[in-house]
């Protein structure tokens, strides 16, 4: 009989094994401090939602934990952090409860449409002083904006800058004043052009300032965002600046094309109402064949190439670049620049 007289492993003595309760400890205590820490974030992403019930219950869960990270400050680094990145951030007051209403209480939220008869005369752009150009709007931007600013950049008489709110639109100034963000481009970057983009998240219930909502579909709801989108470019014109609308791209979903319909039909009648705004259809260029969605289309090379993410809405690159390619030449023409 032999005696195994080897001493034990020295990491099989140290290894110590933790309680499952422990394990358990650590990852509650991890996910309440990250929840605590991103609440006001939480809280924004659920107040930003589409009108309905499971809106309601979202602002409800997280309005407690929310109230208890602003009051012990732990909000505070994530707002350092988004001030420093210049993010959009909402007001720590919580918002009204939204009631629907059949009929709004108040009509429009801008000033009615002025005709101008003669249009003014564009300034003489060169390349020491060059077109200032702001794209904004929706997520319909995220893609399209940084291929525009491409392709005016060719040019070498475009200066220009983009930004895009995902999940924003004129039916939400609760989230993003998009009037307001306008007039403050206008006093800071003073653009020639305002390219705007809107559509991808406009087609839902619009919110009134007294909290109330308009639900989508309704006249209620024509005649307000109808006024929204009058009132953009009625500001714009009056202040001398050219906009070019774009407007939205056939979609796959045969649910969300009406919507679609609608806010480009709004888009193309207030724009003719309007000398200095310019409606630019994107629909055709992305119908296929048969007249209806087309993900795959051809380039300028020839090649059969996605134009369209999985959602069926927004573009991919490919799809920004040849929507890029179908507005710049339109601008060019206008301010008597060479396309580049």
């Amino acid at each position: 009989m032999t005696t195994d007289t080897r001493p034990p492993d020295t990491a099989e003595v140290g290894r110590r094994t933790m309680p499952a309760g422990y394990v358990v400890a650590i990852i509650v205590w991890a996910l309440t401090i990250g929840l605590l820490l991103n609440a006001a974030d939480i809280r924004q992403t659920a107040i930003r939602q589409e009108q309905g019930w499971m809106r309601t219950v979202a602002v409800a869960l997280i309005e407690p934990v929310y109230a208890v990270s602003h009051a012990l400050w732990l909000d505070r680094p994530r707002a350092a952090l988004d001030a420093m990145l210049g993010r959009e951030t909402m007001a720590a007051e919580p918002d009204p409860e939204p009631v629907v209403v059949a009929t709004p209480q108040t009509t429009s939220t801008t000033s009615p449409a002025t005709t101008t008869t003669t249009q003014p005369t564009r300034r003489v752009i060169t390349a020491t002083e060059p077109l200032v150009m702001y794209i904004g709007g929706d997520s319909m931007v995220g893609q399209f904006g940084p291929m525009l600013q491409n392709r005016a950049n060719r040019s070498g008489m475009v200066t220009s800058e983009f930004v895009y709110e995902f999940e924003s639109g004129l039916s939400r100034p609760d989230f993003v004043d998009w009037p307001a963000r306008l007039d403050q481009v206008r006093a800071e970057l003073d653009p020639d052009v305002f390219v705007l983009f809107f559509g991808g998240n406009d087609a839902q219930a619009i919110y009134m300032p007294d909290g109330t909502w308009i639900a989508f579909g309704t006249p209620e709801w024509e005649s307000e965002y109808r006024a929204r989108v009058n009132g953009v470019m009625t500001t714009l014109e009056e202040d001398g600046r050219w906009v070019y609308w774009m407007g939205m791209p056939v979609v796959r979903s045969s649910t969300f094309q009406p919507r679609v319909d609608l806010m480009n039909r709004i888009y193309e009648e207030t724009a003719a109402e309007h000398p200095n705004v310019t409606f630019v259809p994107s629909a055709p260029i992305f119908t296929g064949p048969d007249g209806g969605y087309s993900e795959y289309l051809t380039n300028s090379q020839g090649d059969l190439v996605d134009m369209r993410l999985n959602d069926g809405v927004h573009f991919t690159t490919a799809g920004a670049i040849r929507l890029a390619d179908h507005l710049f030449p339109t601008i060019a023409e206008d301010w008597n620049i060479p396309p580049g």
